[in-house]
Order: structure tokens, then C-alpha cells, then sequence
């Protein structure tokens, strides 16, 4: 059998008090910020398209823009008003210069349009270039990245393939 004394009516004051808290109750928690990153990624990726890429970007793949040797003895430092300002040590500033036209066209390359147009060289210590300095890229990328600029275009895609390919193990390794 039921127990009739467990089951009582409310008593007005506190059908009054629950109507009450029911009618003033707050609103619900808000949902938390969605995370900072998905925010800048939808104002920098525009950017990006339409300016080109940073020097972190360009240092990541400065062995492949100016050939190892160069790369050795230079960093990018800076891209303002379409001009790409490289820090060269002694007189590879001048071997820079002298390979101008090379590393431009590389540079459209990767970074399509929006490529700097124009050199300059400024005679100092690469390895203050900042931590996306040549210093910090593998021995194994290195030796993978390609010395020339393929004129044929199905030299192109294939040295193209071969680099995404390269990137896909790395990525894949963790490195």
C-alpha cells in the first residue's frame, strides 16, 4: 500500500514562492568564446591571400628560395611596401644581389602575386634573424630541397610532388 501522508498539497505561500523564483529565475550560462584561433584564422587567412606570406613562412623554405649555400650565410628579416629585406653575412649580399632575378621568380613561386618585387640586402649576422632562422631547419630538409628552378612545367609539378611528398612524411613522423 501507498503511504497517503508522504504525498501533501503545497501550501499557497509555496505555490506563491515557486511561481515566484520561476517567473525570475536568471538566464542559462552562455555558451564559453569560441577559441581565439578560429577567429584570427578568418581575418589572416584573407590577408595572407592578399599580402603573401610572412618571413616565418619564407625562412621555413629560405634553403629552397636561395639554394643551401646562400642559405647559410642568409635569412630573411622583413617584407614592407613590396620589397624583401634580407640579412646576408660579408659578401653574400652580393652574391644575393647577383642571383636577384632567381630567387624573385622563386619567390613568385611560392607566394603567387603577392610576391615581393624587389631585393634588398643588408650586411649582418643571419643567425640574429629570429627563431625561424635557417639554423632551426633539418639536416634531412636540407638535403631534400631542390638547387634549380624548373622551366619545364612537368618538372615543375614532379619537383612540386616530390616536396609535398617529402612533407607528408615529415608530418607524419612528428617532426
Amino acid at each position: 500500500m501507498i503511504d497517503m501522508t508522504s504525498f501533501r498539497r503545497p501550501t499557497p505561500l509555496e505555490t506563491l514562492a515557486a511561481r515566484y523564483l520561476n517567473e525570475r529565475r536568471g538566464k542559462a550560462a552562455y555558451r564559453g568564446a569560441p577559441p581565439a584561433g578560429q577567429a584570427a584564422a578568418k581575418i589572416l587567412r584573407p590577408l595572407s591571400l592578399k599580402f603573401g606570406p610572412g618571413t616565418d613562412r619564407l625562412a621555413e623554405h629560405w634553403s629552397e628560395i636561395v639554394g643551401d649555400r646562400l642559405a647559410g650565410w642568409s635569412a630573411p628579416e622583413a617584407i614592407r611596401g613590396g620589397t624583401l629585406y634580407i640579412i646576408a653575412k660579408g659578401p653574400a649580399g652580393a652574391l644575393i644581389e647577383a642571383d636577384a632575378p632567381r630567387i624573385l621568380e622563386r619567390l613568385k613561386t611560392l607566394s603567387g602575386p603577392s610576391a615581393p618585387g624587389r631585393l634588398r640586402v643588408k650586411q649582418g649576422n643571419p643567425g640574429s634573424a629570429g627563431p625561424g632562422s635557417q639554423r632551426n631547419v633539418s639536416r634531412e630538409v636540407k638535403k631534400d630541397m631542390s638547387v634549380g628552378v624548373e622551366i619545364d612545367p612537368d618538372a615543375r609539378l614532379s619537383s612540386a610532388l616530390k616536396r609535398f611528398e617529402r612533407a607528408n612524411e615529415r608530418r607524419e613522423r612528428g617532426d
